[in-house]
């Protein structure tokens, strides 16, 4: 405002973030720089309350500066050039708070070397372009910002700088300063709270509205909130409701446009609107941020706009394109795998999906957060079909990502709705949790999973499962290290895969036989194996498969003592795992090479693998996390 040139800002943001608390406290501490008059106005746009007529307001200001109703012209449109008028060449300051439109600001623009603040929860495109205004979007308080605010107004004792629980509530409510001051109102009142109880409070309901609006402070978050969805059109406030169904506070164009069956130019409409009104974050290009606290009030007002039969075919559809994504990442990965029955609409969906690798690697990343609200929610409306078939379209993601834990729980829950109601998943299922179960060290209730399985395959004749059941076995004594048992399963997979015309799974059956081989000493068998590993998984372009041979080669030259050979297929695997985004994989390579290529003697090429080291530790999650994918960005 101190600047040359326009005088005029606007400042615009979430209900509750402070507008009108940083308009006053700036003017207040610089009222000496307009000696000639201050003037505000709240126009209630957003208040519960009639607006106030911008007319009304001007002719407030006007008997101000004592222009009366007789020293004004008949016609009312005129009344804002007079105002201008009058405060041209004075130093004047004028604050227009809570503004809906630029209806409500025309006639109160104050005449040249006069200052202009306009508050308003939406943006006012017209005050940039017609007054040249400078616009700023309130951010909300950092964690530090928001610690601070508590203190001040709870007192430094209290609350410290660094209390725990304090940052907590803060990363509770994302730092809107509004919910912040209601919780150092409650804490102030209630003397014997600790910041801790506050949290706890907090915490206890996962709606922070119920502990805040419940504060009997005469002021609600839910209702300063519900202004600015009412002053929503019908369409643009069904997607905000649709929105705040899904199970994360990020959303997307592609996602929103598919559950909603809407063109994406229409989506995207709807979606900026909401924007405007500062109701969603943009937070790149096609991707939408809800603060929790609007989704919150969403939640708790959700069945006053939507029945119960809407609820329901929205949740519905949610789940549906969360599993043709998600499936559709997975045939990404591993194309060569054994799709899951799918009904026609969620296998249209993802036949129309298209992914890369990488962006089917960023997908499940993204998903990964939500996993557990999809299937329990899943599970309590009884589509059990929706979790066995989601639970194995996110198994290989999770199994590259060694996520034993999440794994484990997601695969029991597999099992359970199989049972409950999918029997035709339940051998599939079973599979799945053996390996889970062997990954987290359960070896005898692994076995007994698998067996089952391998006995429901037999039963429906599914060569296909029998095998895969195998291979898993094969995978499960090499854990336990049971070589030769190991040895035996892996090659009657391969076997029972050829025999079925499945040259992946035929890969993966030889490619456990030759690491049972390399832990018996066999190495130039485990060797020729690899090889014909590789040389399949080459063929069908399957790259998951191709890493794993690379790998065993490489381990088996190390083992050997050829560690010139030992390294030209580990910087192969190198290439190939970190083409599929595998940090962990890569890690563990560049370390055998950092260690043979000194063993060599080689400093060149040990040079280089400590720069690619020295890259991941500056990059130690995916290097690779775009989100924007093909048609249907996450």
């Amino acid at each position: 405002m101190s600047e040359p040139g326009s005088r005029s800002c606007m400042l615009w943001g979430l209900a509750g973030s402070g507008k009108t608390t940083l308009a006053l406290a700036w003017a207040s501490s610089r009222i000496d720089n307009y000696p000639d008059g201050q003037f505000f106005v709240d126009m209630r746009a957003y208040s519960g309350t009639p607006p106030v007529e911008s007319r009304d307001a001007v002719r407030t200001f006007l008997a101000t500066l004592g222009i009366t109703r007789s020293d004004l012209p008949d016609n009312e449109d005129e009344w804002g050039n007079v105002f201008r008028s009058a405060t041209a060449g004075r130093r004047c300051l004028v604050i227009v708070d809570n503004v809906g439109s630029y209806d409500q600001v025309r006639d109160l623009v104050p005449g040249y070397g006069s200052g202009l603040v306009v508050t308003s929860r939406r943006a006012v495109p017209e005050m940039s372009v017609r007054h040249e205004a400078k616009v700023l979007k309130l951010p909300l308080l950092t964690t530090d910002e928001g610690v601070e605010l508590l203190a001040e107004r709870v007192g430094f004792v209290r609350v410290e700088r660094g209390d725990s629980s304090a940052r907590r509530i803060v990363e509770l409510l994302e730092g809107h300063p509004l919910a912040l001051a209601i919780v150092s109102a409650k804490l102030a009142i209630h003397s014997s709270w600790t910041v801790r109880d506050a949290m706890l409070g907090i915490e206890s309901d996962r709606n922070p509205l119920r502990f805040l609006d419940g504060a009997g402070l005469g002021i609600e978050v839910g209702k300063v909130i519900s202004w600015s969805v009412e002053d929503l059109d019908a369409p643009a406030r069904r997607v905000l409701y649709v929105a705040s169904m899904l199970p994360s506070t990020d959303c997307s164009l592609s996602m929103l446009s598919l559950i909603l069956d809407l063109p994406r130019r229409d989506c995207d409409r709807l979606l900026q609107s909401l924007c405007l009104a500062s109701l969603v974050d943009e937070i790149g290009v096609g991707r939408y941020r809800m603060h929790d606290i609007i989704k919150a009030y969403l939640t708790e007002t959700r069945a006053r706009v939507m029945s119960d039969e809407e609820q329901q075919a929205y949740a519905r559809r949610i789940r549906v394109v969360h599993l043709a994504l998600s499936h559709a990442a997975d045939r990404a990965i591993d194309p060569n795998r054994h799709p899951s029955p799918l009904d026609r609409e969620t296998a249209d969906l993802a036949d129309a999906a298209r992914f890369d690798v990488t962006e089917a690697l960023a997908w499940f990343e993204a998903l990964t957060p939500s996993l557990t609200f999809l299937v329990e929610e899943a599970t309590a409306e009884g589509d059990f079909a929706f979790v066995t078939r989601f639970a194995r379209a996110v198994n290989t993601f999770l199994y590259w990502r060694q996520d034993v834990t999440r794994t484990l729980a997601l695969q029991e829950a597999a099992v359970a709705a199989s049972v409950a109601g999918d029997p035709a998943m339940e051998a599939l299922s079973r599979r799945a949790l053996g390996r889970a179960l062997a990954d987290v060290g359960r070896l005898e209730a692994a076995k007994a999973e698998l067996r089952a399985s391998m006995a429901l395959d037999a039963a429906q004749r599914d060569d296909s499962g029998v095998a895969s059941a195998q291979h898993a076995m094969a995978e499960l004594t090499l854990r336990s290290g049971e070589y030769a048992e190991a040895l035996r399963w892996g090659l009657r997979a391969a076997r029972e895969s050829r025999r079925t015309a499945k040259p992946v799974r035929e890969a993966r059956g030889l490619y456990d036989a030759a690491r049972a081989l390399t832990e018996l000493g066999h190495h130039y068998w485990a060797r020729d194996l690899g090889v014909r590993s590789l040389s399949i998984c080459e063929d069908a372009q399957n790259a998951y498969g191709r890493a794993l041979a690379l790998r065993l080669l490489g381990d088996v030259g190390l083992r050997t003592g050829d560690l010139a050979q030992a390294c030209t297929w580990l910087e192969r695997a190198w290439r190939v795992e970190d083409s599929l985004g595998n940090v962990r994989s890569v890690r563990t390579i560049l370390a055998q090479l950092e260690s043979a290529y000194a063993d060599l003697g080689d400093e060149s090429a040990g040079d280089e693998v400590r720069r690619a080291l020295a890259r991941l530790e500056r990059h130690p999650d995916l290097t690779r996390s775009t989100l924007t994918v093909g048609t249907v960005a996450p």
